[in-house]
């Protein structure tokens, strides 16, 4: 994997795409909960390993996988919108508490800053 310099993103342009991200995934997560509830099964079951919550956050971050080059990067970051999303690498709802409790994720670790706030 190629590591790109960082890419400072302008949070007024692409605060739109990061509460859809965000306010998305939580609404199919809420869905997920009530048909695993309706099929009798739960979030913590596991399937290959790994918990349906797991399965369910790593397929939202396969959807994100892509190779970018550095000026399509810039291109997209300093775009206005629709352009001006969140890098494929930048998105992620790790505010979200299902996300870090699924992972594992502690205060201090990246996904899980010691500064970090709720939006929903």
């Amino acid at each position: 994997m190629t590591t790109l310099p960082a890419q400072k993103l302008n949070g007024k342009l692409t605060l739109g795409e990061n509460t859809a991200d965000n306010g998305g995934l939580r609404i199919a997560y809420m869905a997920l909960l009530d048909t695993l509830a309706a099929q009798g099964k739960t979030i913590d079951d596991k399937i290959d390993g790994y918990t349906e919550a797991q399965r369910y956050f790593l397929g939202f971050a396969q959807v994100w996988c892509q190779n970018q080059t550095e000026q399509a990067a810039r291109q997209a970051a300093a775009g206005g919108p629709p352009l001006a999303g969140p890098l494929a690498r930048q998105r992620h709802s790790a505010e979200l508490r299902p996300v870090r409790q699924s992972l594992g994720c502690t205060k201090g670790q990246p996904m899980y800053p010691v500064n970090s706030c709720r939006v929903w």
